[in-house]
């Protein structure tokens, strides 16, 4: 997996219902496909079709509930083209409990969202990003072919896509942490350490 530098961001507070409003508006006004970013150890990577078939996925039966696991999500913007390649990665069982292999879901013009929960009573942000057309250009070179040519993504397209989300996001605020938009659910809830 390629590590990513600076790129359009969005880091943000939010949990829960937080959680459901964002996606709600992900699968109802984005076109696109959503995958999960890496599987379960020994399964095959998820792509999600709707916020129902991720819930099912994930356990979620309350999305009010804290303890309901954080979501990793890579977004292919419908519009975006260039290569989603699910890449297997094999494992030393002895160095994951018993684990062979899982699956990690990379391409150079995918939108990464994080969607944090609170570990041990405090929330940690949330996060929305995505490579810029020049960093992948810069690091295709020093890949294997896996990830294919950059220049086969509409980069306008990902970035309108990753915009709109963010705003959403944004948009969606009901107070401000530092630079970080704080979403409802997310409003009053311990953030302590994290600014």
């Amino acid at each position: 997996m390629y590590r990513l530098g600076r790129m359009p961001n969005c880091d943000f507070f939010a949990m829960g219902d937080d959680h459901r409003l964002v996606l709600d508006y992900l699968f109802e006004q984005m076109p696109g496909e959503v995958f999960e970013l890496s599987s379960a150890l020994d399964s095959e990577l998820r792509k999600f079709e709707s916020v129902d078939h991720l819930a099912g996925c994930y356990g979620i039966d309350d999305w009010a509930d804290p303890s309901n696991p954080s979501l990793q999500l890579q977004l292919h913007a419908a519009e975006a083209g260039g290569r989603v390649n699910l890449s297997r990665i094999d494992f030393d069982p002895e160095k994951f409990d018993g684990g062979k292999f899982r699956y990690s879901c990379e391409g150079w013009g995918l939108v990464q969202l994080y969607l944090e929960n609170p570990l041990r009573g405090v929330l940690r942000p949330s996060h929305s990003n995505h490579n810029s057309e020049k960093r992948a250009s810069r690091w295709a070179g020093t890949s294997d072919d896996q990830l294919g040519d950059p220049a086969e993504w509409n980069w306008k397209a990902v970035t309108a896509f990753s915009a709109k989300l963010n705003r959403f996001i944004r948009k969606t605020a009901v107070e401000k942490d530092g630079s970080k938009a704080v979403l409802p659910a997310a409003s009053g809830f311990s953030r302590r350490g994290y600014k």
